[in-house]
């Protein structure tokens, strides 16, 4: 029989390395990736920048973190309910409940401490952005749940979301309210997600109702008759937007910005896995990421000018 000794160094060095892949295992729960999603947020410092003080930037900023934590709750619980979905994708089995890298027990453990103390951060933060926050907890639990096994209402939902997200954004710093900007937020979201499920569609083929049930009610043809529409309607509502609650004629330049932006993200699912995965476009493609710095740059330098 042989016995096996290990030096203190070397097994110090095992055990520095399983717990950062223990960290690294639930960070990728956390789909801390997919925070981006959340910058939406800050559309209350976009709105008010004409009144902006530090502590409006501070507000914003632990709102935003609020915001990632209770996503995140949403996405453990969402990866709980559809563990046994996600063994049959080719990239969310590998996500650390389908893979098992994380243990179910573990995940509960989390949402319980999680979701709980966000809400109650929320609330004690502003009573109006609780709210939100609460309803968009409670939103995706019943889309986790039932919701999305409903065509276009899972697509919706999800849109709902990112309204919900500018919304919040705008209570915490009691800004202005926009219904232009939350319309073309709601239209642009909704091309998003038609777009994540046409690439579903085309990435699981013939067994993509075993992952998710309404994907066989949609269909490629449909989605491509809806997503012109969509675009037409972001870039009027975003058009009238800048046009009528911006206060400067100039900021029309801004408009081709948004165009090319939406363009370019149609270019891309038609030619790259980007489709599924939105929030990788804001991360990995270069023209999206400089349109969206140039844009933000033009924005902040022309809002407030006057007409000419």
């Amino acid at each position: 029989m042989i016995v096996l000794h290990f030096s203190p160094k070397v097994e110090e060095t095992r055990l520095y390395i399983e717990k950062m892949n223990v960290i690294r295992h639930f960070l990728q729960l956390f789909r801390i990736k997919q925070w981006t999603k959340n910058i939406f947020v800050f559309s209350g410092l976009l709105l008010s920048l004409d009144t902006l003080d530090w502590t409006a930037v501070g507000r914003s900023l632990l709102a935003f973190l609020l915001f990632c934590c209770i996503s995140s709750s949403v996405y453990i619980l969402n990866d709980m309910v559809d563990i046994e979905k996600d063994r049959l994708h080719p990239r969310k089995k590998l996500r650390p409940l389908p893979s098992g890298s994380i243990k179910l027990r573990h995940a509960v453990a989390a949402l319980l401490l999680l979701g709980p103390c966000t809400l109650v951060a929320s609330f004690w933060l502003n009573p109006q952005f609780g709210c939100v926050v609460a309803a968009y907890f409670l939103l995706n639990v019943s889309y986790c749940f039932k919701l999305k096994d409903y065509v276009f209402v899972d697509v919706i939902i999800i849109s709902t979301g990112f309204v919900l997200r500018a919304l919040s954004g705008i209570f915490v710093v009691e800004g202005r309210l926009s219904l232009w900007f939350l319309l073309a937020i709601a239209f642009l979201t909704l091309f998003l997600g038609l777009n994540k499920r046409k690439k579903e569609i085309l990435t699981l083929a013939e067994g993509s109702h075993h992952h998710r049930k309404n994907l066989d009610k949609y269909s490629i043809a449909l989605i491509n008759e809806i997503i012109p529409m969509l675009t037409s309607c972001t870039i009027l509502s975003y058009s009238f937007f800048i046009i009528y609650e911006t206060g400067s004629k100039l900021m029309i330049v801004t408009i081709p910005m948004a165009l090319y932006g939406i363009l370019r993200y149609q270019y891309l699912t038609s030619r790259t896995d980007y489709g599924e995965s939105p929030e990788l476009v804001l991360l990995k493609d270069k023209p999206i990421v400089l349109i969206m710095l140039l844009w933000l740059v033009v924005y902040v330098s022309l809002l407030g000018q006057p007409f000419l």
